[in-house]
């Protein structure tokens, strides 16, 4: 169900941007998506194709990137990619850090 309310964000963004460049139809456009937000980029995939029927995004080509979840700590200035929901830094074990990658949803280069 998670993938549903992601997909609509993309379409969304994807539809604005077509309205924005005055494209009737998009046959290509780049998504790139912080991992913290999707969880089964096939599933994602699905739904969007599925959802997309009859819109300007019907049938495009969507290029998907997934953005990696990175931190910076605050203290040391070291960044890292937490693989767990523990977020302390690797380096000094400082707990105030900030998130700089994972929690995107950019589309780009629509055509």
């Amino acid at each position: 169900m998670h993938e549903l309310g992601l997909a609509q964000d993309v379409l969304e963004k994807v539809k604005a941007e077509a309205k924005a460049k005055g494209l009737s139809k998009v046959i290509y456009a780049k998504a790139k998506i912080g991992e913290t937000l999707i969880t089964d980029p096939p599933e994602f995939e699905e739904i969007f194709s599925t959802i997309s029927a009859g819109s300007v995004a019907e049938g495009m080509q969507l290029d998907l990137e997934i953005l990696p979840l990175k931190a910076i700590c605050s203290d040391c200035k070291k960044e890292f990619n937490p693989k767990v929901l523990r977020l302390d830094c690797p380096e000094c074990g400082s707990t105030n850090i900030q998130i700089s990658s994972g929690k995107e949803l950019l589309i780009e280069d629509l055509k």
